[in-house]
């Protein structure tokens, strides 16, 4: 087995992900620390918090693959008496590295909504909206798809709860109706109702949902489910096996760790 540094890991991991597919100011990319040291344990997470942190420390992780940017905006100053600070600080302190990989995990093929896509079990898929490529291949955020066999939307609500295994979820449309088109886009898809729509969909899942584009879906006659945005956590998974196999067929010493923190703001009663 070859041990490797970060920039290996990270040219590795940027022919599945590249940056070129990323949206226009998209802040992805090395946020802290650096790549040129040997790593041979990676820890990928949703988000990047302190605890994250502390987790990637106490399993011997000394670079995060995070999907989230934890800088995404520029800092003025780095106080290490606020959580931020001291979360820089003990990554720097710590020799640990922190990559992001933001809108362009979201589009590129397998990434993280061909894996929401996958847990819906939906087939023959196509993509909302297209955003770059040729004649050969195109990109684009989000996933359309079918369904084996129509349910109501309740059913379906129920149906989304279960597999992206979120406590609650809210709703839009009448529940007795017959769903068998779904779009899907993790995170905040409130600007592609109207693009999911176009596309065929019967109903529209997504996050960060607001209180007047659920009125406009409504009145585009669209369905919609927002399971909240914290089920972008199925790339945890799918970037550990992905990069675990990539890995192991270039017989790079790396092992990937998902990480165990639950990052989820909102507690539900």
């Amino acid at each position: 087995m070859k041990n490797v540094n970060g920039h290996e890991i990270i040219q590795l991991f940027e022919e599945w992900s590249p940056k070129k597919l990323a949206m226009e100011g998209d802040p992805i990319g090395l946020h802290i620390g650096q790549l040129n040291r040997p790593v041979d344990t990676v820890l990928v997470t949703l988000d990047v918090n302190e605890a994250v942190i502390d987790e990637a420390v106490e399993r011997g992780a000394t670079l995060i693959i995070a999907h989230h940017p934890p800088l995404f905006r520029p800092a003025k100053h780095i106080l290490t008496d606020t959580p931020q600070g001291r979360m820089i600080e003990k990554c720097i302190k710590n020799d640990l590295s922190v990559y992001a990989a933001h809108t362009n995990l979201d589009i590129a093929s397998g990434g993280v909504n061909d894996l929401l896509a996958a847990k819906l079990g939906l087939t023959e898929l196509k993509i909302i909206e297209r955003t770059s490529g040729d004649s050969e291949q195109e990109y684009g955020l989000g996933r359309i798809g079918l369904l084996s066999s129509s349910m109501t939307l309740e059913r379906f609500a129920l149906h989304v709860k279960e597999k992206l295994e979120v406590p609650a979820v809210r709703i839009v449309g009448d529940k007795n109706r017959l769903i068998r088109k779904v779009g899907v886009l993790g995170g905040d898809g409130n600007k592609y109702i109207y693009a999911a729509k176009r596309a065929g969909a019967d109903v529209f899942v997504t996050g960060d949902l607001y209180y007047h584009v659920a009125q406009d879906a409504e009145a585009i006659d669209l369905c919609v489910v927002d399971p909240g945005h914290n089920v972008e956590k199925v790339m945890i998974q799918g970037v550990a096996e992905h990069m675990t196999a990539a890995c192991e067929e270039r017989h790079y010493n790396v092992t990937f760790l998902q990480s165990r923190i639950n990052t989820e703001p909102f507690t539900f009663i």
